[in-house]
This record gives C-alpha cells, structure tokens and sequence, in this order.
C-alpha cells in the first residue's frame, strides 16, 4: 500500500547548534546522543578514516575525545547510533557503506559507550573489543547508510537506492563473529522529488541517509539529502506496523551532503559531510511532537546564523513523499524508472555524483 506523507513542515524554528571545526572531521555520515556522556554527541568519518568515533561537545562542536574501537575495520563507516541507559548504554557503528553493491558481507559493530565529561577537550579512549555482527542481504549486495537502535536494542539498516525505494531490514538480536548471517526484510519505504533544496542534486532527495529513533523508541526517521520523514511507533515498539502509516515529511535546512540525524526531545538534529559543517537543531512538527522523548536538546552557543530559514528553504507544502509498506523488495529499479526515459537519462547523468558516498 501506497501512503502519501503529510505535507512538510515549516521549519522556521531550525536553527545552527554548532559548527564542527576539527579538520579530522571532514566526512561526518553519523550523529547521536551521549547517553552515559551527557552534553556529548557522537560522530564518525566513512571510508578512508580508521577505527574510531569522536565525542564533540553538544554546545559547541569542539572535539571531547577520539574513541577507537579495538577489533574493527573501518571499510565504509556510514552511521553510529547509542541506545541503553547506565553500565548498558552502547555505541552502534554501521559498517555497510557499498556504493557499487560489491560487498558480500557488511558489518555493525557495538561497544559500550565511554563516560567522557563535555569540557574535556582532545582526549583518547580506546574501547574493549567490539561485538560484530557479520551480516548480508537476502537478496544479494545493496548499498546503505543507514542505521537505527531501538532503546530495546533492536537494530535496523535502510539501504539507500536512485529509485527511491528502501528496505528496512532488521540485524539479528546476538553478534557473531563466526557466522555471516541473513538481515531479516521489515517493511519498504519510498521518497519522491520534494523540491527541497540542498544534497549534491536532485536525486539526493529520494535517497536515504541516516535514520534514527528517539530516546524513548516513539519516534523512528529516515533522512534523505534534503528532508526527514517521521513515523510515530506504538507502545509495542512494532517498526514494520508504525511503517504502514503515513509518515510526516520535514524539510531539512540546505546542507551539502547532509547524511547524519538524531532524534533529540522535540527536535531532529542534522549535520553534513565536508569541513566545518554546522550541525543544524530542526523542530519536529505538531503531527509528532506530542509522541517525542521530553529530553531538552542543548542550546546552542551564540549562533553565526539567522533562528530562520530563508523561505527558499522552506517546505513547499509538497504532497508526495514517502510511504511505508511491508512487501519484498521487488524490482525496484524497474518499477520506479518506468515512469519515463528522461528520469532515466537524469539518472545516468548524477549516478556517479549521488553514489560518490
């Protein structure tokens, strides 16, 4: 089934949290809240960076400590996620960038999160050995930047795709070091064109790159290049029910290769790949906000940007958007460029800009 978004949100309330400045930081894919670090947020490079996540200060992005994980490769690190309270409080890192759907296996890695103090500056953590799950798709490699951690523990990748078609799959409950094992299928989700500006073209807007739930598991979105779409989750914590209903679009303020989201109090977090990108504070509209974790988000030190957006940035009020549905994958290449050859010429055309990560 077919569900149409609710039209976006404007996000006139978004505002600049931070600029990150730390040169080492220049391909931020992933963000999340310190839960066992409070006042510290949680960002990883991808490709070509080594084992490690850093913890910046929430208020004002400098760097609080690198973190390396002992026992894991950094092949294509695309997101990082925290879930778990106190001593079981964890990191989560995605290890399943695949840009030209080559790999066979992908991993995710989890260690216990450090206890870091947010004014601390340029400290060095080395993790215990990681967990590992070593993982593939059903149906064969498939590229993906996103990944989400239920507070239950519960992980989920959405793979990323020019059609604009996800799957959600879901990582088995234990690691295993020894076995690669299966993803499970969980439900479809798509994205159309929503003219919203930012991403490297117009297909960053059907593309998904990050995803997150809240603190208090209500709350489940996707990010694309340019918007976030928001499913609220029932008591029960069912991702592939909650995934059925129609979701709330939010259009994200313009970022040059925004790939990282998180969900924190009322407000989604957002941030970009490249140097000295800011890291943005959006609302989450009145659609889902009464369901959102009460945890106030940081304030921001005294920002360089305007509170508003310019309207060029706002939504348009665009009715087409995502959807979920609880199907197979289906030919989805076929299914989506169908629609006309000159979607198909576009596509050849930005292939190599939107899959550069």
């Amino acid at each position: 089934m077919t569900t149409t978004p609710t039209p976006a949100a404007a996000t006139g309330g978004a505002r600049a949290l931070l600029r990150i400045t730390d040169p080492r930081l220049d391909e931020v894919s992933g963000l999340a809240p310190g839960h066992r670090s409070p006042g510290v947020y949680y960002v990883q490079n991808d490709s070509g960076d080594e084992n490690r996540f850093f913890g910046i200060d929430a208020r004002t992005g400098a760097t609080v400590a690198t973190v390396h994980v002992a026992g894991a490769t950094n092949v294509d690190w695309e997101d990082i996620a925290t879930a778990g309270r106190g001593t079981a409080a964890a990191v989560w890192l995605a290890d399943i960038g695949d840009n030209d759907a080559q790999r066979d296996e992908v991993r995710v890695y989890r260690v216990r999160e450090p206890r870091l103090a947010a004014d601390e500056r340029d400290g060095d953590v080395t993790t215990a050995r990681a967990d590992v799950w070593r993982l593939r798709y059903p149906g064969g490699p498939v590229d993906a930047e996103s990944l989400a951690v239920s507070p239950a523990g519960t992980a989920y990748v959405v793979t990323k795709s020019l059609t604009g078609t996800s799957t959600v799959y879901r990582v088995p409950a234990r690691p295993s070091r020894e076995r690669v094992r299966a993803l499970t299928r969980v439900a479809r989700v798509t994205f159309s064109f929503t003219g919203t500006p930012g991403g490297p073209n117009a297909f960053g807007q059907l593309t998904a790159t990050g995803a997150a739930f809240s603190t208090d598991g209500r709350l489940f979105a996707v990010r694309t290049y340019t918007d976030a779409y928001v499913w609220r989750v029932g008591a029960g914590g069912d991702l592939a029910a909650a995934l059925r209903a129609t979701p709330t679009r939010v259009a994200l303020p313009a970022q040059p290769q925004g790939e990282g989201i998180a969900i924190v109090g009322r407000r989604l977090l957002v941030d970009s790949e490249g140097t000295r990108q800011r890291v943005w504070s959006v609302p989450l509209p009145a659609a889902v906000v009464g369901t959102a974790d009460s945890t106030p988000a940081p304030t921001s030190s005294p920002s360089r940007s305007p509170a508003t957006r310019s309207p060029r940035t706002m939504a348009a009020g665009s009715s087409d958007g995502g959807s979920g549905d609880s199907d197979g994958d289906g030919d989805e290449v076929v299914r989506y460029l169908v629609g006309g050859a000159l979607v198909i010429v576009l596509a050849g055309v930005v292939l190599a800009v939107t899959r550069r990560r």
